[in-house]
């Protein structure tokens, strides 16, 4: 297939893009290098894993297979992402180009506007684009297990849902969202604005709702060496990848408040693997396939208690105020995950296989990491 990808320089489109080559399809790239922008300018960070330049990556890319980049803002140029859908007319295109950081959104009305708008518009025009020049190609987009409520106190289920209330059966309705952030509030706005489009002009479309990805390995990544960014400041690093490179500046893990709120979680090379999953099983015209994705679900206090067992008991722990809008006791959580084991997803990768991965990969370089001591404590605040 001739496959775009929306975000291809991105912590999950970098991995993609080889897996995706290596599988035989051609790829077209596209990006505008937002996410390494505002680590490197706002939050004063970078990947704790060096990362190649894009030009040296489409080298390498070429060299895998049939590949080609276009540098374009997919929200704000819309008739930049207009040629490109036009030009290229590919069989699938899967959307990364996100802004995915709850704490980046709640850094000020600009990074909100910011977010909402890469988020929200870039999802418009991309659609707007397919209904006119391919309506037969496959939408694949990321959503997240963020826009439903952790504690909702009942099962949530996989996309749809029916309600019995007063007497009455509901017709079937998309399961009721309640982000937890700005960011999350972009990602529910996305998918509402996907099902409406889907449904309106009979367009495929595949909404992979994933938890919280960690890690660093894929089969590719470990041949290539070509690795994907690998973010620990507050904004964009997720709480594993935080709590590993903590671990290797010596600092104590910062446990949001009693630690006891669960979340789910998924490798890198799981999370790819989904994609994969949905790129060789198209939606039906019309309807939006929805997949909820989690390989494991802990506690915050579980999560370091594994960094801690992996990695020596020099860590410590730190339990401090939570900077965000939630609960941090214990709560029911329970998410079907039944769609894509179906389909054949198995989670090749645990949190601690990941840990130690990683952890092998920083501890040569450990003097280079002591700048990021400067970032890896949440200052964020939700209020």
């Amino acid at each position: 297939m001739k496959i775009l990808i929306l975000g291809s320089d991105g912590y999950i489109g970098n991995a993609l893009v080889q897996r995706l080559l290596k599988k035989g399809h051609s790829v077209v790239g596209v990006d505008n290098f937002l996410r390494r922008l505002w680590v490197e300018q706002e939050m004063k960070s970078m990947s704790a894993i060096p990362i190649e330049s894009m030009p040296s990556k489409i080298i390498s890319f070429q060299g895998m297979g049939e590949f080609k980049f276009h540098y374009c803002d997919v929200a704000t140029d819309t008739l930049g992402i207009k040629n490109i859908i036009e030009t290229e007319k590919p069989n699938t295109i899967i959307n990364l180009a996100h802004i995915p950081s709850g704490p980046y959104s709640q850094m000020s009305k600009e990074n909100a506007n910011l977010t909402l708008a890469n988020n929200i518009l870039g999802t418009n025009s991309i659609l707007w684009s397919i209904k006119e020049f391919c309506p037969e190609c496959h939408y694949i987009t990321i959503g997240t297990t963020g826009e439903y409520d952790h504690y909702s106190n009942i099962d949530i289920e996989e996309g749809y849902i029916k309600i019995n209330h007063k007497g009455r059966e509901s017709a079937e309705m998309i399961y009721p969202r309640r982000p937890g952030s700005i960011y999350h509030c972009s990602k529910t706005a996305s998918t509402y604005l996907i099902d409406f489009l889907a449904r309106s002009w009979n367009l495929k479309c595949t909404d992979v709702q994933q938890s919280v990805v960690f890690g660093a390995y894929t089969d590719e990544i470990d041949e290539t060496k070509i690795y994907s960014r690998f973010d620990s400041d507050e904004a964009g690093g997720t709480v594993v990848n935080r709590f590993i490179v903590q671990a290797v500046l010596g600092v104590p893990l910062t446990v949001y408040g009693e630690g006891k709120h669960q979340r789910g979680f998924l490798s890198l090379n799981d999370s790819i693997q989904a994609l994969e999953i949905a790129v060789n099983h198209p939606a039906e015209n019309g309807r939006v396939q929805v997949w909820n994705q989690l390989s494991e679900w802990h506690s915050m206090n579980a999560i370091a208690e594994m960094v801690i067992n992996v990695i020596g008991d020099k860590v410590e722990v730190q339990h401090i105020e939570t900077p965000r809008t939630e609960y941090t006791g214990e709560h029911y959580y329970n998410y079907k995950i039944e769609k894509l084991s179906e389909l054949g997803y198995k989670p090749t990768r645990t949190i601690e296989e990941e840990i130690e991965y990683v952890y092998n990969i920083l501890i040569p370089n450990k003097e280079d990491l002591q700048p990021l001591r400067n970032v890896v404590h949440p200052k964020i605040k939700w209020s």
